[in-house]
């Protein structure tokens, strides 16, 4: 009986960089980015130190931080949206702008653009509204940050559109608010390159171990972004469990699921 491959989401960090990582489908992002904001990734470097470092964990997690000279754009897949989570990554945007260069006793500042990639609806829903570009401003003395730019995408706003043989960046972000491969199926009609990808998460969607790298970010980030502890403390048991089952050593699974090797070990 053939194995059905699990659905894997678009807008998880670990699938973005398996995408990102290989040439043959990093257009995805890229072109998707340049039809929102007109700047070219290409002609960017990706710069994230752990980028195949041969720990998968830290390849798949590791933030999506690219750089052309002093200009770094750092791309944020917010999956899941709470209340504090755009706040957390403007703090996160102040803290890439501080850390600049020091070059003797001059310091060099760098110019941060961070964009967002928002599972939310934003503005009134229309797809003609789901871009928001901002700067930061002090309220009081209105003086403003220039050198961080902000830019909030809204991808809720694209859900439900459909290719129509014309609109295939605009497929793009709809194939993003997927919940699953039929609804895929619906989004990407016939437009080819929607296709490659989809056959790509296929791919990755039989892929045990990439899929345990998967479910592993997707618990910590319901660790982080709920109160669900507990619950999420089960998954990554269950996670452990498999990942021990599949011959990983403790220190690995350690590394994977957070869990300490007192509670890794009841579970052998």
């Amino acid at each position: 009986m053939n194995k059905v491959p699990r659905f894997i989401s678009l807008m998880s960090d670990t699938t973005a960089k398996a995408l990102l990582k290989d040439k043959r489908y990093s257009w995805f992002y890229e072109d998707i980015i340049k039809f929102k904001t007109s700047i070219d990734l290409t002609k960017y470097k990706l710069v994230d130190a752990e980028m195949n470092t041969g720990n998968k964990a830290k390849d798949y997690r590791a933030d999506l931080i690219y750089e052309k000279g002093k200009h770094l754009i750092n791309l944020e897949l917010n999956q899941f949206i709470h209340e504090y989570t755009l706040t957390k990554n403007l703090y996160y945007a102040l803290r890439l702008a501080g850390y600049g260069y020091l070059s003797g006793e001059n310091y060099d500042e760098r110019y941060v653009t961070q964009i967002n990639l928002n599972n939310k609806v934003g503005n009134d829903g229309n797809k003609d509204n789901s871009l928001i570009d901002y700067k930061l401003q002090d309220p009081k003395y209105a003086k403003i940050l220039k050198n961080i730019n902000i830019v909030d995408i809204y991808l809720l706003n694209y859900k439900g559109i459909r290719y129509n043989g014309t609109n295939k960046y605009e497929t793009y972000l709809s194939m993003l608010t997927a919940n699953s491969y039929e609804e895929m199926e619906e989004i990407v009609g016939d437009l080819e390159e929607g296709r490659i990808i989809m056959e790509k998460l296929k791919e990755l969607g039989l892929d045990d171990k990439f899929g345990m790298y998967y479910d592993a970010e997707i618990v910590h980030k319901k660790e982080v972004n709920s109160a669900r502890k507990e619950g999420a403390n089960n998954e990554r048991k269950s996670i452990a469990k498999a990942m021990l089952k599949a011959g990983e050593s403790v220190s690995k699974v350690m590394n994977y699921t957070g869990l300490n090797k007192k509670e890794i070990k009841m579970l052998m």
